[in-house]
This record gives structure tokens, C-alpha cells and sequence, in this order.
């Protein structure tokens, strides 16, 4: 499509086929908060501003639901996921309980997972006003890499089913920070543990590090739901 035939708002695609591209400009806005949690996806209006057919965005969707990024509601068609206070709760109560399990495996066998070491690095060089979603990414990296380093496939497989609602809730996050280095400071802390094998200073700190981030994600949605109720 040519630049001139693009309508007002309209969003640039990178140089894959249409609809992964389409289906990457939508991540980078929900994952940017640019689209937030409860935003409806009008197939006119969206299809417009990709510049596409809207059977080509109702693919896209498609992709991004099977993530877990977007949800069809019945009656009110494709939408960001909300996460709830218990939604948040009972995502965080699994989490911990792989996590901690992994770094428990990890720092026993005496492994640094070196896609761990390239997170915190990517985490730390990135300008405080970088987009968000160059933060959840290599976030979600760290983590990630601890939990693959236990050679484990049921762990990392209970861990894939719930990591597109642990992407929301860094989606939710994004409010709490003034900066991404404040997110790089705590990964380097918990990098350190690992490299220095201290098993129970590390299971304090990512204990901490996974219960706080609950804790602020579900007082910030106990407070919206408040004021939903007022209004």
C-alpha cells in the first residue's frame, strides 16, 4: 500500500506478510499501553488504520487471541484481556510456585543462563523514555530463561500456559515505573543471586520481587474497580 493511500492514525507495518505484520503493530500497542486492558478492536476502524481487508485483521486478531493478548467476547467482539485482582492473585500464586522451583533447580546445579545475562543487559541499556514494550520483553526473557535452564518440560510447559497472562500483567506494570532502569536494577539483583549460588538470599529476593509486584498490580485493580463502582 502506498503511503499516500494511508488513512489518518494509520499504522506503520514492518516488511512481513500483511497479516503478521498487523498482528505485530497491534502487540507493540497493547504491549506499549497504548491499547489498554478492556479496549475493544473495531474491525472497521482498525482494518482502516492497518490499511488492510478486514478478513486480513480478523487474522491477525486470531493470532494474537491464540496468545492469549486478545479475547473474543461474546457479543462484544475482540478485546485486551482485563486482569482482575483475583485474576492477578492466582496468576502470581503459579508463578511463584515454578519460579521458585526453577531458580531453587538452577542455582542448585550451579547454571547462569546466559539468555538471563543478555536480558539484564538489554534491560540496562535501554533510554528511560524507551517504548514499554522494550521492557516487558526482555523481562519476560530473564524469567523465561531461568525457568527453560531446568531442562524441565512439564515445568516449562505448566509455566507457557500462564505466560500470556503473566505478559498482561507487565502490561498492567507499566504505570508503577518512572523508568526502565528502575525494572533493570531489580533484574541485576536478581542475576547476582544466581551467579553467586546463594540459594536462600535467592529465593528471598525473587519471593519479594514476585509478591510485591502482585500485591501493587492488585491494589491498582482493586482501585480502578472502586472507582468503576462510583461512576
Amino acid at each position: 500500500m502506498a503511503a499516500a493511500e494511508q488513512a489518518p492514525g494509520a499504522l506503520q507495518l514492518n516488511t512481513v506478510s500483511t497479516v503478521e505484520a498487523a498482528a505485530n503493530a497491534l502487540r507493540e500497542l497493547i504491549l506499549d499501553g497504548q491499547l489498554e486492558p478492556g479496549t475493544r478492536l473495531r474491525e472497521a476502524e482498525f482494518a482502516q488504520r492497518l490499511g488492510i481487508a478486514r478478513h486480513s485483521f480478523r487474522a491477525a486478531t486470531q493470532i494474537l487471541i491464540g496468545e492469549g493478548m486478545l479475547r473474543r467476547e461474546p457479543h462484544r467482539g475482540v478485546q485486551v484481556p482485563v486482569m482482575t485482582a483475583d485474576d492477578i492473585v492466582d496468576t502470581f500464586r503459579l508463578r511463584a510456585a515454578l519460579e521458585l522451583e526453577a531458580v531453587r533447580i538452577v542455582i542448585a546445579e550451579k547454571l547462569v543462563p546466559e539468555e538471563a545475562r543478555r536480558a539484564v543487559e538489554e534491560l540496562s541499556s535501554l533510554k528511560r523514555g524507551a517504548p514499554w514494550r522494550e521492557v516487558v520483553e526482555p523481562d519476560m526473557r530473564f524469567h523465561r530463561a531461568i525457568i527453560d535452564a531446568t531442562g524441565s518440560e512439564r515445568i516449562a510447559r505448566t509455566y507457557a500456559g500462564v505466560q500470556a497472562e503473566i505478559t498482561m500483567c507487565m502490561v498492567h506494570q507499566r504505570p508503577l515505573y518512572d523508568r526502565p532502569s528502575q525494572v533493570a536494577a531489580e533484574h541485576e539483583e536478581l542475576l547476582e543471586v544466581i551467579i553467586a549460588a546463594d540459594q536462600r538470599r535467592a529465593a528471598r529476593l525473587f519471593r519479594a520481587h514476585l509478591s510485591e509486584a502482585a500485591q501493587r498490580l492488585r491494589d491498582t485493580a482493586e482501585g480502578e474497580r472502586r472507582e468503576e463502582v462510583v461512576l
